[in-house]
């Protein structure tokens, strides 16, 4: 029996074994695995191309907070059909010259679509070269980046390649710093395109900037500060700049007639919705959040700004462009000092500024006096203002003649018999202002006065 109940419990084992064999399936690819990859690499090369006159690639090496390693860089490239490129840039490791070189590239299919650029180009090697960075550090304290340079990639993962060519989003095989291409144009050459880029990057994030940037986030403001250099810190407006820093890459590009910030990372607004890309509006001078209208990036208040610098100890602003009826108050004191000239006294008016002398806004009036053969001498008279701000206002009301350094204030008393159109200067400034940017709010070295009583009437000033 127990040879019988054995060998049953075979057949029955045998049996159940066939059962669970899958039948003979055909291969679910119609190709073979060499054939796809392939494949793909025509398909992403062939979307590499699709924009005839190239991309504006915005490059980060890292994605670090510090520069040079965690700056952005903007490369243009155009992908040609010999799978030759042409790479072009002009930025610090090219000493800000423009250079443009062509190399070798390539689409590989490594665990996914790999752009390589797989001989050596003067431009995006530049970034991952383990060279020395010439540029960092100082004599006392030198910076050696041999051996690892800045860090950067030449491989770059293709993250999104949509068919219509608006775009493509590649990843640093090595760094993971996402990196954003999007098409130039046709008949724009590279070398125009970037001094257009740069040209308006200065203006808008100059080094001379005297003041700081303005993020609202909604009902939230921040500050932004440093961003000349392309990593601004991001703290709130009400913060500590140390203690809440938080520091965030971006680069500008241009599609069409229209600047684009694209910061690095994407910057939280709520739970549900993230902002990177704000587009610049010159009507309103601001850079608007292409994901949400209650996102942007002003300049700092022009009036804000003024009332600091009357405040201080130092400020001074000179005169700089003019509408007519003020430049008519200028040619006056211009012929007035003309006129009081003798052939052995010549007085000649050089300029007008405001300035600040011991928290006091003084309206100063500059000339000359050559005695004789003498060396002309540089003089002034001074008049001294009182200030109030309201919002976007500014309010000067005049005081009187005050004494500055040898500059007495009698004689300023007296100039004003004298030449008697300095008069109307110091009515001018005796209103009220409306303080504006000359250009724009995120320059601030320039601003503009038009005075609420004749809008036509208006003078910038220029520190």
């Amino acid at each position: 029996m127990k040879k019988i109940f054995a060998l049953s419990f075979l057949m029955a084992t045998a049996l159940a074994f066939n059962s669970c064999k899958p039948a003979e399936e055909d291969d679910i690819f119609d190709k073979s695995a060499a054939e796809r990859l392939n494949e793909a690499s025509d398909l992403y090369s062939k979307r590499l191309m699709a924009s005839p006159n190239g991309w504006a690639m915005q490059l980060y090496p890292t994605t670090e907070n510090e520069y040079p390693y965690g700056s952005g860089y903007l490369l243009l490239c155009r992908f040609n059909k010999d799978f030759s490129v042409n790479v072009s840039m002009n930025n610090v490791f090219s000493n800000n010259k423009y250079i443009e070189h062509t190399s070798l590239w390539e689409v590989l299919t490594d665990n996914g679509p790999v752009l390589s650029f797989n001989s050596h180009n003067d431009c995006i090697h530049a970034f991952s070269d383990p060279y020395d960075i010439l540029f960092t550090g100082t004599s006392e304290i030198p910076n050696d980046e041999s051996g690892e340079g800045v860090g950067g990639d030449y491989e770059f993962i293709i993250v999104d390649a949509p068919e219509d060519a608006s775009y493509m989003m590649l990843k640093g095989k090595k760094r993971g710093a996402y990196d954003l291409l999007t098409p130039i144009e046709q008949g724009i050459t590279y070398e125009d395109y970037l001094e257009d880029v740069q040209g308006f990057q200065n203006k808008m994030f100059s080094p001379s900037s005297p003041t700081f940037d303005v993020l609202h986030k909604n009902d939230e403001l921040f500050k932004i500060t440093g961003a000349d250099d392309g990593i601004p810190n991001i703290f709130p407006y009400d913060g500590d700049e140390i203690i809440d820093e938080s520091f965030n890459a971006f680069l500008i590009t241009k599609r069409g007639s229209n600047y684009y910030l694209r910061f690095r990372d994407k910057m939280p607004i709520n739970d549900n919705l993230s902002v990177q890309e704000f587009v610049y509006v010159p009507e309103k001078d601001i850079f608007q959040a292409v994901e949400s209208e209650g996102c942007f990036i002003e300049g700092d208040n022009p009036a804000r700004y003024f009332m600091q610098t009357l405040e201080s100890q130092s400020s001074r602003w000179e005169f700089d462009k003019e509408s007519a009826p003020f430049a008519a108050i200028v040619a006056a004191v211009n012929d007035n000092f003309n006129s009081v000239s003798t052939p052995s006294a010549k007085y000649s008016y050089e300029k007008s500024q405001l300035r600040i002398d011991n928290g006091c806004p003084i309206l100063q009036v500059i000339y000359s006096l050559k005695i004789s053969k003498q060396k002309a001498q540089s003089m002034s008279v001074n008049y001294a203002f009182k200030v109030e701000r309201n919002g976007d206002l500014v309010k000067f009301t005049y005081d009187q003649p005050i004494a500055v350094g040898s500059s007495t204030a009698e004689v300023a008393a007296g100039m004003l018999v004298t030449v008697p159109a300095i008069q109307q200067l110091i009515n001018y400034f005796g209103q009220e202002f409306n303080v504006g940017a000359a250009e724009t709010r995120f320059l601030l070295n320039t601003i503009k006065l038009t005075p609420t009583a004749s809008q036509d009437a208006w003078v910038t000033l220029k520190q």
